[in-house]
C-alpha cells in the first residue's frame, strides 16, 4: 500500500472529470489572418514615415553678446566699469600694467623720461634754428634794402649826369662852330672836348657802380632764398627726429600700460577679473550684452547627410534644457538660414554648444539658424526670456518615404554593391 509505485500512481490519478473545450473554427482563423495581412500590407504600402534627427544647439541673440579677451599678459591695476553699467564705444574698461622692472626702476618709465628729455632738447634746437633763421633773413633783408636805396640814388645821379653830358655835348658842338668862325682859338676847343670826355668817364664809373648795386641786390635775393631753404631743411630734419622720438614714446607707453576699451555699445553683463589680478593673453575679461536685441535665434550644427533635406521655412521642434519638455512641452520654430559651406573650426569655437571633432576625425558640420516662434516662455504668470548660451535640442524632419521603402533599404544597399559601373 505504501509502495513507491502506488504513491506515484495516486499523484497521477485525476481528481475529477476532464472537460475538453471546443476549438476555434477554421473559417474564423482564416478570416482573422486575411484581415491582419491586408491591414499590414496597407500599412507598409500606403503609410509614410519621415526620417528625423535630433541635434544640439544653443540660443544666441542678434547682434550676439561680445566677449572681450586680453591681448597681453599683465596685472589689472584699474577698473573703470562695473557690472550692469551701460557703456559706449571706445569707453575704457580696464587698465593693465605690462611693464618690467629692474634694479634701476621700471624700464618703461626710465625710457619715457629719457625720450621726454630728448624731445625737450629737440624742441630747443628747433626754436634756436627758427630764431637764427629769422635773424639771418632780417639781416639779409636789411642789406637788400640798403643796396636798393643805393641803387635808387645812383640811378638818379646817372640820370642827372646824362642830362649834364648832353648839355656839355651841345656846348662842345657850339665851340667847334665858334672855332670855325674864328671866335675862339683851338686851345679853348680842346679844353672843352677834354672836359666832355672826362664827364663821359665819370658817367661810366657811376654806371658801373649802379650795376654793381643791382648785382648785389640779386645776390642778396639768392642768399635769402638759399638761407631760408637751408634753415627749413635743418628744421625739417629736427622735426623728423621729433616725430621718431614721439613714436618711440608711444611704443614705450605700449610697453608700460594698456587700456582695454569697448568697441561697441552695450551693457556690462559680467566681469571676469578684478584689480590686482594677473591675466594672460587670451583670458576672458568681460562680456557685453548688446543694447538693442532684435531676436533670439537657435544655432544648430548638422552633419552633411542632413543638410540636403533642410531648407528655409521648414518647421522644427525645440526642447530647452532650462525648460524640461516633460513640464513645458516642445516649442515650434522655423528654419531661417542654412549654410552652403561647412563651418570653420574658428567659428565653431566661438559657440560653447558646437560639437568638437574627436580622435582626429574631420566631420563637416553645417550651421543652421532657427528662429523660435516664442521669444519668451510663459510660466506662473511671468515671461521667462531666452538667454545667450542656453542649450536646446531640436528635432529636424528629413526625407519622407513609404514604410516598405524603409523596410527594403538593406536590399537597396545590396543592389548598389552588386551592380557594375554606372554610365549615366
Amino acid at each position: 500500500m505504501f509502495r513507491k509505485d502506488a504513491l506515484e500512481n495516486r499523484k497521477r490519478k485525476w481528481n475529477g472529470q476532464a472537460i475538453l473545450l471546443p476549438g476555434i473554427p477554421l473559417w474564423l482563423t482564416m478570416l482573422g489572418s486575411i484581415f491582419f495581412i491586408a491591414a499590414f500590407m496597407t500599412f507598409i504600402i500606403a503609410g509614410t514615415y519621415s526620417r528625423r534627427v535630433n541635434v544640439i544647439g544653443e540660443i544666441t541673440t542678434w547682434p550676439r553678446a561680445v566677449n572681450i579677451y586680453s591681448g597681453v599678459q599683465g596685472i589689472v591695476v584699474r577698473q573703470f566699469v562695473h557690472e550692469g553699467q551701460s557703456i559706449k564705444r571706445n569707453d575704457p574698461i580696464y587698465l593693465i600694467d605690462i611693464s618690467k622692472s629692474t634694479r634701476s626702476g621700471v624700464v618703461s618709465d626710465n625710457q619715457r623720461r629719457d625720450i621726454e628729455k630728448q624731445l625737450i632738447r629737440v624742441d630747443n634746437i628747433i626754436s634756436r634754428l627758427e630764431e637764427s633763421k629769422k635773424i639771418t633773413l632780417d639781416m639779409l633783408e636789411k642789406q637788400r634794402l640798403q643796396y636798393s636805396e643805393a641803387l635808387r640814388r645812383s640811378s638818379g645821379i646817372i640820370r642827372l649826369a646824362e642830362e649834364g653830358i648832353k648839355i656839355m655835348k651841345n656846348n662842345m658842338e657850339n665851340y667847334r662852330n665858334y672855332q670855325s668862325k674864328g671866335l675862339i682859338n683851338k686851345d679853348q676847343l680842346t679844353n672843352q672836348v677834354a672836359l666832355y670826355y672826362q664827364q663821359q668817364n665819370n658817367l661810366l664809373s657811376l654806371s658801373g657802380q649802379n650795376e654793381q648795386n643791382a648785382l648785389q641786390i640779386t645776390s642778396l635775393d639768392s642768399q635769402i632764398q638759399t638761407q631760408a631753404a637751408d634753415f627749413d631743411n635743418r628744421i625739417y630734419q629736427m622735426e623728423l627726429q621729433r616725430y621718431e622720438l614721439q613714436k618711440e614714446l608711444v611704443e614705450t607707453d605700449v610697453g608700460g600700460e594698456i587700456i582695454i576699451r569697448a568697441l561697441s555699445d552695450g551693457k556690462i553683463d559680467s566681469l571676469s577679473v578684478t584689480v590686482g589680478q594677473m591675466v594672460n593673453a587670451g583670458d576672458s575679461l568681460l562680456q557685453v550684452i548688446p543694447v538693442n536685441i532684435e531676436n533670439y535665434y537657435l544655432i544648430l550644427w548638422v552633419p552633411n547627410d542632413t543638410v540636403p533635406y533642410i531648407s528655409s521655412g521648414d518647421k522644427v521642434n525645440i526642447r530647452y534644457e532650462a525648460f524640461p519638455a516633460e513640464k513645458f512641452g516642445q516649442f515650434s520654430a522655423t528654419v531661417t538660414t542654412v549654410s552652403k559651406t561647412p563651418a570653420s573650426t574658428q567659428e565653431m569655437l566661438t559657440y560653447k554648444g558646437a560639437p568638437q571633432n574627436m580622435l582626429g576625425i574631420s566631420v563637416p558640420w553645417y550651421k543652421v539658424i532657427v528662429k523660435p516662434e516664442k521669444q519668451f516662455i510663459a510660466y506662473g504668470g511671468k515671461s521667462l526670456p531666452l538667454e545667450n548660451g542656453m542649450k536646446a535640442e531640436s528635432t529636424l524632419f528629413l526625407e519622407n518615404r513609404r514604410i516598405y521603402q524603409w523596410m527594403l533599404s538593406p536590399f537597396y544597399d545590396m543592389k548598389h554593391s552588386a551592380i557594375g559601373p554606372v554610365n549615366e
